[in-house]
């Protein structure tokens, strides 16, 4: 059972967050399709029987057994059965407030109503975030240069090693401008013109190093310097392989199979990436103890370690409450979830299966990503559940704009053909394109469970 429960409450995380995403769909709907004149019969709160229900304004508000997600079902079908039980050709003798006797631009605004509340709920989520206190990684300026990593890095030149720059420097300055932590650096870095004087403290003595970066393909600069830091254990996945085992927060990781370890590097230098147990040697208060497990595999069968770091944080500062870096974040999100969707067109086989997710999976990512935020501090995990939220809320309006039947893009296809042509889709027609578009949906779904099954039992072999 302590086991199953760490899981259980990442698919909860994950599965209120998607939910709620859902819900906000559907609540575009309901507004809008009101404020258009078209009744709304029914909407629930989950799938399946209906548990408890409510009269509000005309639509019956229902909380469902299954508490995953929910729909709102639009006034006019009624008007459908009727039409199909008496094989007329047109939908005649319709309801007040049916679907089918509202103009088609308000079927339009109806349906596009769903996409409208998700971009604008990641909208208002993205610029809440900017406003909200949050903690920021503050890792120590001390530095070694990648040359003397070749394991990690390959083989290379080091500016900075040919400048004078040593392992186990710390940078403390930047052409004269105080650096806090290595983000810092790396940030000013980033913007360089190619000369960069840098004061390091060596045993106590303060240097100063005059460093010429070398030009990369995309106009920026490289130094060759990597950050460095104690290999002490921050968390520990619960229930892992390695909680299992014995390893602890705060232990310091000395060996690896043997091989010493003086910081994080050399660790990541020489943790195994294939099969095999893994034994580390730890200090914990002053005394030393072995840790051995195996370590569970991702679905290219590469070991994946559930632990991580000791990183220092620091108080980030908020900003304003920003519309506009809202409307910014969001675009930036729809513009990485186009080019995912793009590059899914050029998938084969099993790299499709890797690449797609299910309910399921989605939520114990987001579970899990959550998870690891809410470890470190509440704050952390509520921007990493909320950020997570507003991705989905865009993927989400994106797909729901696919011009397919039994999508939002699909009801809006039918609608403006019908506003161009001023010809009523017949209503064998119209039921033939939504059992068509259930149908879809459905091998949809069982495909994206079929990717999750497949994961699932690639990290367990």
């Amino acid at each position: 059972m302590s086991t199953i429960w760490p899981i259980l409450v990442k698919y909860l995380i994950g599965l209120v967050g998607i939910s709620a995403v859902v819900l906000v769909h559907e609540a575009g709907h309901l507004v809008i399709g009101k404020l258009s004149g078209i009744g709304i019969e029914v909407f629930s709160v989950g799938f399946g029987p209906k548990l408890v229900s409510w009269q509000i304004g005309g639509t019956e508000v229902r909380l469902s057994m299954l508490p995953v997600g929910g729909y709102c079902r639009l006034k006019g079908s009624e008007d459908l059965s009727r039409a199909l039980r008496y094989k007329s050709r047109f939908f005649t003798h319709v309801e007040e407030g049916s679907y089918f006797a509202a103009h088609p631009a308000k079927r339009m605004a109806t349906y596009l109503g769903g996409v409208a509340f998700n971009v604008l709920f990641a909208v208002l989520l993205y610029a809440l975030l900017a406003a909200l206190p949050f903690t920021m990684v503050s890792t120590e300026a001390r530095v070694v240069t990648t040359n003397t990593y070749e394991t990690l890095f390959g083989a290379n030149e080091s500016p900075a090693w040919q400048a004078g720059i040593r392992n186990g420097d710390l940078v403390i300055a930047l052409d004269g401008q105080p650096i806090r932590d290595w983000e810092e650096l790396e940030a000013l870095l980033s913007h360089s013109d190619g000369v960069e004087r840098f004061t390091v403290l060596r045993d106590g003595v303060e240097r100063t190093f005059h460093v010429e970066g070398e030009m990369r393909s995309d106009g920026s600069y490289r130094y060759g310097l990597a950050v460095v830091q104690d290999a002490v254990v921050g968390s520990v996945r619960p229930s892992s392989r390695e909680e299992r085992a014995g390893l602890l927060r705060g232990d310091t990781i000395v060996t690896v199979n043997g091989t010493n370890v003086d910081n994080h590097l050399d660790l990541l230098a020489h943790l195994p990436v294939g099969n095999g147990a893994v034994v580390l040697g730890i200090e914990r208060d002053g005394t030393s103890h072995e840790v051995s497990f195996i370590p569970d595999r991702d679905d290219t069968g590469k070991s994946v370690y559930r632990f991580s770091l000791q990183s220092a944080t620091r108080a980030g500062r908020p900003e304003r409450f920003s519309l506009v870096r809202g409307i910014r974040q969001s675009l930036h999100i729809a513009d990485l979830t186009v080019d995912s969707l793009s590059s899914l067109t050029k998938s084969r086989g099993s790299e499709l299966h890797s690449s797609v997710t299910g309910m399921a999976r989605s939520a114990l990512l987001i579970g899990d990503i959550a998870s690891l935020g809410f470890e470190q501090n509440p704050f952390s995990g509520i921007h990493a559940l909320l950020y997570l939220m507003g991705v989905v809320s865009i993927s989400l309006a994106i797909i729901n704009l696919f011009p397919l039947p039994a999508f939002d893009g699909g009801q809006v296809v039918m609608a403006l053909f019908e506003w161009v042509t001023g010809r009523q889709i017949k209503p064998r027609v119209y039921l033939a394109l939504q059992v068509t578009g259930l149908v879809m949906i459905l091998l949809f779904f069982g495909f994206l469970s079929f990717s999750d099954l497949r994961y699932a039992l690639a990290i367990r072999r």
